[in-house]
């Protein structure tokens, strides 16, 4: 209770200094204002606490968090395909799916398709990825469609 009082008091004394040293005209009008609602809601506080009133966030409501996971996804997938290519030598689409839940994005897995299917290069690609952190590795081949499935 002493440290509210001390706050308080020191938010009161502060609001005068600031009200002597600000000339007159429109902008001692302005810092009055804004000084003098800092006092009210630091005076107000206390009884906040008495009715158990709880003042939180939105909790991140306001996000939209399927976009942002789409878009993280996106990002993640083009920087992956940069990364196999440099490392493999050969074009190759990344698909990482990433998730909000729990409070936190988390990867759910990792699609990559290619036109090589070697095992050994499937067997590197899938090290490689276990060794980047990602999980649920699925590798393909890439389809083709001929003139009869067009």
């Amino acid at each position: 209770m002493s440290e509210y009082i001390l706050a308080a008091a020191g938010a009161i004394f502060l609001s005068v200094v600031v009200g002597l040293i600000i000339p007159e005209g429109r902008l001692k009008k302005a810092v009055s204002f804004v000084v003098r609602i800092a006092c009210i809601c630091l005076l107000v506080s206390p009884v906040l606490t008495i009715f158990d009133v709880d003042i939180k966030s939105d909790g991140g409501q306001g996000a939209d968090y399927e976009y942002i996971s789409e878009m993280y996804s996106l990002t993640q997938s083009r920087e992956l395909e940069g990364m196999l290519e440099e490392r493999f030598g050969c074009d190759m689409a990344a698909d990482v799916e990433i998730v909000y839940e729990d409070g936190a994005f988390r990867e759910k897995g990792v699609k990559i398709v290619t036109d090589k299917v070697e095992e050994a290069l499937i067997d590197d690609i899938v090290s490689y990825l276990k060794e980047l952190g990602y999980i649920n590795i699925n590798v393909n081949e890439k389809a083709y469609r001929g003139a009869q499935g067009q």
